[in-house]
């Protein structure tokens, strides 16, 4: 076989191959190259077809065919079949000219396109080699970190963007061989930068390893995205949360989250606020972010304003303009808010109890995301708020008192507590002013308790409006308050600052209250001590100043008086007194004297006067002086009286039974009996029960009780007297009353005051003063009886004045019933033959 014929046979195989290459891929071939690429397959058929003729030339045999072996038919075919391939091969390239061109046109479009888009993208775009090295990056790359391309180039990533470990801890050999090793699992990842002013950012990228890169050598390419805002507001977000949901109880746990809030929105401000009163006409901003400190405790009006707005459902977002929008609110033109976004806070029933917004100087766009959080976080501000008001409301009622809101005995106990730890360390010196009101008592009876709790509240006011900031006031119970004074450094500036307050107190006090179109009087008595000379600590101090006001009470009220050692002794005495007394009733140590009434005139003995007397087992007989006024306050005078009562009726009938001639008794009642229902029942039962005639009975009421609480006092007398009992007016001349007042009450009889009949004998009123209520009392058809005579010039001054009846020494002493039977029994007595009973 010849070399031509080699030849040829590999021509026709080449160009068999390649025809079917290209007839094969002629689907996958875009239409526009379709027709050129057919021409070029048809090209090398048609060669193809010349190199077969061309072959077949080597075969004579082959020649009877015409078209095939040495034949001028094949030269011909095999001319035309070349002719005709190098036609359409020619035409094909001819098109992938232009076409080839295009492709490179817009390779070259689209590498300026990919070189713009990479130049002008918000995003990082960063080629670094495998050693950790930048190869280049966009200009935005460069506006971030601080650094052109040129500075970069060839410098390590790590001590120039990044620090040698992140606050991820990513190591960056590491990152690039796990880049290298598991591209997918190096995809996407968030790492922390420093730029070359030192600012920390946050980038999150997009990360692929190259094989052949740049001069086909590996390289990494990054793309990043700047999140450092995203994090700043995931960061705001979770502390916003966690100061919410971690840090209940925390004090400035809600003002710390106006800052984490306004960091969230990026704005410069953000408060809440709530309702500053029951009006709903103004709020109280509680905490108020302003871009650098916390402010507190404004208060707001509402008129005018956007939060109004909100509040009324009609306003959430204002993106721009706000100032204009409400030209009215001061606040907003002062801090120059131009943009504002608020809701409502509410309570468990839905109702609106304040505002929280963020508001900033610059137009305000917010994506509907974002407006969902401050919704989120009002919701949970709400229930913060609503938690701590019920816990103020709890501290409010243990510590503070419910009727005046004045700090309770618990809050006033811690205080001084504190106020002597305070005073012991500086050397200086506290006061304690126990105060207490006299005649309280009174205007509860008369207007019952809630003109008292009116009462209260107004002495609560006034004692408040004469001390200072720094001093306390409490209510400690009743009708006792205490005021603390503090931070004294001498015991001159003490005393002068508690007298001085102390006449202050004590004139406020005594100005009339007007309740319910009525006016009041009342005093109050105050007892001081001091610490550290009364006492080192709370229970005697307070201890102390209580007695010093019981010294104030007995001194005649209406003053103060400061403690003093030997106010122990009384004090003590006065309680060991209370706790006999108390069993003196059942121990019998009561007993009765008795002191004649008489008609001058006549020589007649009207009745006797009952007059109380405690035998007591150690200190012997004591008089009703001693001990009278304790059992008024104890409250012991009624059961006392009770027990006077029963022994009247049953001396009354002893008497009777064996023939005595006296046929009745006066006995004194108290304020406390009048005041206590059930009097009447306890008087009837005992004439019942001893079978005395209440007209025997003489029930001697003083001045001061009827005008103490006439409404009360006067309706029963009346009773009193429509079922016989007599009654008597003590002590007259000595209280506030008038003829006019007595003619509501049937007095039987008015008793002139020892006090004025013991002046009769001295230049003065009480000369004067007697005569005229003789002559009233006779006007009235009332009997005067002149009580405290001792001496017969007294006796002969009110004979002639025309006062018929009298008591006191001149007559006789009080005496006990078996001297009371010897008097009455005696034909003559002493004061009837111009001498005297003594």
């Amino acid at each position: 076989m010849s070399i031509n014929l080699i030849t040829n046979i590999s021509l026709v195989i080449v160009a068999t191959v390649c025809t079917l290459l290209l007839v094969r891929n002629t689907p996958a071939i875009s239409r526009e190259y379709r027709t050129s690429w057919l021409n070029v397959a048809f090209g090398m058929f048609s060669a193809n077809v010349g190199l077969v003729l061309n072959l077949t030339r080597d075969f004579p045999a082959l020649s009877n065919l015409y078209v095939l072996g040495p034949t001028e038919l094949n030269l011909v075919l095999k001319t035309v079949c070349y002719a005709l391939a190098m036609v359409l091969v020619l035409n094909g390239l001819r098109q992938w000219y232009p076409l080839i061109l295009s492709v490179q046109r817009d390779s070259q479009r689209k590498a300026r396109l990919y070189r713009k888009l990479v130049e002008e993208a918000n995003s990082v775009f960063l080629r670094w080699d495998k050693n950790g090295k930048i190869i280049s990056i966009n200009r935005f790359g460069e506006e971030l970190f601080g650094y052109s391309k040129e500075e970069l180039a060839g410098r390590p990533v790590l001590g120039t963007i990044m620090e040698e470990k992140d606050s991820e801890n990513v190591d960056v050999e590491q990152l690039i061989a796990g880049i290298q090793s598991n591209p997918d699992a190096h995809r996407h990842l968030e790492s922390e930068y420093v730029t070359r002013s030192g600012q920390h950012i946050w980038l999150a990228w997009r990360n692929a390893y190259i094989d052949a890169g740049y001069d086909d050598k590996p390289e990494l390419l990054s793309i990043g995205v700047d999140m450092t805002e995203r994090k700043r507001v995931e960061n705001a977000l979770y502390e916003l949360a966690s100061s919410i949901g971690y840090a209940q109880g925390k004090k400035d746990m809600l003002r710390d989250t106006m800052r984490h809030l306004a960091q969230a929105y990026a704005c410069k401000f953000a408060f809440y606020a709530v309702y500053a009163d029951e009006t709903e006409e103004s709020m109280r901003i509680l905490a108020l972010w302003d871009g650098e400190t916390l402010l507190s405790d404004m208060v707001y009006g509402l008129a005018g304003t956007p939060c109004q707005d909100v509040l009324r459902g009609k306003l959430e977002l204002v993106e721009q303009g706000l100032r204009e929008q409400y030209p009215e609110d001061e606040l907003l033109r002062k801090l120059e808010v131009e943009s504002y976004f608020g809701t409502c806070l509410k309570d468990s029933n839905s109702d609106n109890i304040g505002v929280i917004a963020v508001m900033d100087v610059q137009p305000m766009h917010l994506p509907k995301w974002s407006q969902t959080i401050l919704h989120v976080f009002a919701d949970r501000i709400s229930g913060e708020l609503e938690r701590r008001n019920a816990e103020e409301n709890i501290y409010q009622l243990a510590h503070y008192d419910v009727l005046t809101g004045l700090p309770n005995r618990l809050l006033f106990h811690d205080r001084l507590e504190q106020v002597i730890a305070h005073a012991a360390r500086n050397n200086q010196y506290v006061a304690l002013l126990f105060l207490d009101l006299d005649r309280f008592k009174h205007v509860n009876d008369s207007i019952g308790h809630a003109g008292g709790d009116v009462l209260l509240n107004e002495v609560a006011s006034r004692l408040k409006s004469c001390v200072r900031e720094s001093d306390t006031v409490a209510r400690t119970g009743g009708d006792e308050f205490i005021v603390l004074l503090s931070d004294f450094g001498t015991e001159k500036q003490l005393l002068r600052a508690t007298s001085e307050l102390s006449d202050k107190l004590v004139e406020a006090i005594a100005q009339p209250f007007y309740i319910d179109s009525m006016e009041f009087y009342v005093s109050v008595s105050i007892g001081i001590t001091v610490y550290p000379l009364d006492g080192n600590n709370i229970d005697y101090l307070v201890r102390n100043a209580d007695i010093a006001m019981y010294q104030a009470k007995d001194k005649g009220r209406n003053r103060y008086e400061y403690y003093h050692a030997h106010m122990n002794e009384i004090a003590e005495k006065r309680s060991r007194m209370e706790s006999e007394l108390r069993s003196a009733v059942f121990r019998n140590q009561l007993k009765l004297h008795f002191q004649p009434v008489v008609d001058v005139p006549g020589g007649e003995v009207m009745w006797f006067e009952a007059l109380l007397r405690w035998q007591h087992p150690k200190l012997g007989l004591v008089m009703p002086d001693e001990f009278m006024s304790l059992a008024e306050e104890t409250g012991l005078v009624v059961p006392i009286g009770e027990w006077v009562i029963e022994q009247v009726c049953q001396q009354l009938q002893d008497w009777r039974q064996r023939g005595v001639a006296i046929d009745a008794l006066a006995l004194n009642l108290s304020m406390r009996q009048l005041e206590r229902a059930g009097l009447i029942t306890v008087l009837d039962k005992a004439v019942a029960d001893y079978d005395v005639d209440p007209s025997q009975i003489v029930l001697e009421i003083t001045e001061s009780m009827l005008m103490q609480d006439p409404d009360r006092t006067v309706p029963l007398l009346k009773v009193l007297s429509e079922r016989g009992y007599k009654l008597a007016m003590d002590d007259f001349g000595t209280g506030y009353s008038s003829f006019g007042q007595l003619s509501y009450v049937e007095v039987d009889s008015l008793k002139i005051d020892r006090s004025f009949v013991g002046q009769l004998e001295k230049e003065g009123s009480a000369a004067c003063i007697v005569p005229a209520i003789i002559g009233m009392a006779r006007e009235m058809d009332i009997r005067v009886i002149a009580e405290g005579v001792e001496t017969s010039a007294q006796v002969e001054f009110l004979l002639r004045q025309g006062c018929k009846h009298m008591q006191g020494f001149y007559f006789g002493f009080p005496m006990d019933a078996r001297e009371c039977e010897q008097y009455i029994q005696s034909s003559k007595h002493a004061w009837q033959n111009g001498g005297t009973a003594l």
